[in-house]
This record gives C-alpha cells, structure tokens and sequence, in this order.
C-alpha cells in the first residue's frame, strides 16, 4: 500500500447496524464528485466482542477489552494509519486500545466536544449539554470529564430517565426502531424540561433516531461527530 495514502481502520460491530451507519455517515459527509475522492476504510465488524456497558457495571462480566485489542492490532496491520471505534461505551478502554497500537484511535468524546464548540460559532447558545447514553458510558466518565474540560455542564440522566434511554437502546440494537421513537421524544421532552440547552446522542445506536428528536432538541450526532473527525484527519495535510 503507498504510505502516503490514509487510511482508517474501523474497529465495528459494537452494533453492527451502528457501524453502517458510520460509514454512511463518512460518505454523506465527504465532500467528493468521483469514487477516488472518497475516504478509504477498512472496516471490522465482529458483533461477538462481549457487551461493553455490562462490563464496566459488573466486575465478573466477560471483559470486552482483549478483542478489542486484539482487533485493533489486526487493523494495524492490515495498513490502517488510524483507528477509529464507532462505539462510545467502547471508549472507556480506549487509553489500553491505544497503548497496544503506534496509530492514532480518534476519541469520539473529543470529536463531539468539537461539534458543540461548532455550534456556538453557528449562533447556538449550548451550556447545558445532557447526555444520551448507555449506563456504562454514563458510569465512565470520560463524557463528563472531557466536556467540563471544554467549558460545558454536563447533565446525567435521572434514574427514571437512563431506563427508558437503555429500553431505547435495546430496541434499536433489536431492530425495532419504530417501537423506539416514542420513548425517545419521551426521553428529550424529560431532559429538556430539566434545563437542557441540547442532548449528545452518546450510543452509535440513537442516531438511527436523530430525526424522531430534532424538532425537541439540538443534538450532537456522535456517529456523525466521529465521521468528520475521520475526514478531516485524512484530509489534513
């Protein structure tokens, strides 16, 4: 492979039908009139890594983090100069991913931070930023951290409200994305009544609902956050 070329290794499954979504988004979001214009990936889907969320909440659960390195390393060798994980609760091994590779992996966290400054920029006044999540990117922290680190509060959903947000999540990963849009206005009304100025879609499964909310809520789409920041790291010089 010429090694002047980019080229981002996707480390998927974490669903499967998010990891689509992801590449759609990189395609929808490249600007590009030809084939040859368009951003190289090389994509790993494997839906049988052990469930993130339940390995952070409990101790004795399977560990997904062996697989994910493991899959990591082969991407590397495979040519990718990048990594990248459309998964957020992934995110929480992200520091042991990276430390068993000498490519950069693009931290999801870090490119949706990046898209809230954006909107300030574009006349949208966001402090409050709630965040849609899987109770194990909740437990985490690093959404938090990484968003005060950037001048913003970040609002945990209530104990009522991260149930129906894991009951939306459950749906969607099960397929059944039309059960799910109710819940999930149900679930921005909630947030925004308590003071948010917009909502992260923190799990690369409720973006497939970005439209069920966007007349509730500003949103920070992750996946999509994640797909400009791999364009722009290919396109830099």
């Amino acid at each position: 492979m010429d090694q002047s070329v980019k080229l981002i290794g996707v480390l998927g499954g974490m669903g499967p039908a998010a990891t689509a979504d992801f590449m759609g988004q990189v395609i929808a979001n490249t600007s590009a009139k030809v084939d040859q214009e368009h951003i190289p990936l090389l994509i790993f889907s494997d839906p049988v890594i052990p469930d993130r969320s339940t390995s952070i909440l409990d101790a004795t659960a399977p560990s997904p983090l062996p697989m994910l390195q493991d899959h990591a390393v082969r991407l590397q060798r495979a040519g990718a100069t990048a990594l990248v994980i459309p998964c957020n609760t992934a995110h929480h091994f992200h520091s042991d991913i990276a430390a068993a590779l000498n490519i950069p992996v693009l931290h999801i966290a870090d490119a949706v931070c990046e898209d809230l400054g954006r909107m300030w920029s574009d006349g949208v006044r966001v402090q409050k930023v709630a965040l849609m999540a899987t109770a194990g990117t909740i437990m985490s922290g690093f959404y938090r951290q990484r968003l005060e680190k950037a001048g913003f509060v970040c609002m945990i959903p209530d104990v009522e409200e991260q149930l129906l947000i894991n009951e939306i999540i459950r749906m969607v990963k099960g397929g059944d994305i039309t059960a799910a849009i109710a819940p999930v206005r149900e679930a921005s009304r909630r947030l925004k009544a308590r003071g948010a100025d917009a909502v992260i879609l923190g799990c690369t499964e409720l973006p497939l609902l970005r439209e069920a909310i966007e007349d509730i809520l500003p949103y920070v789409d992750s996946t999509r956050s994640l797909a400009q920041a791999c364009i722009r790291y290919v396109q830099q010089n």
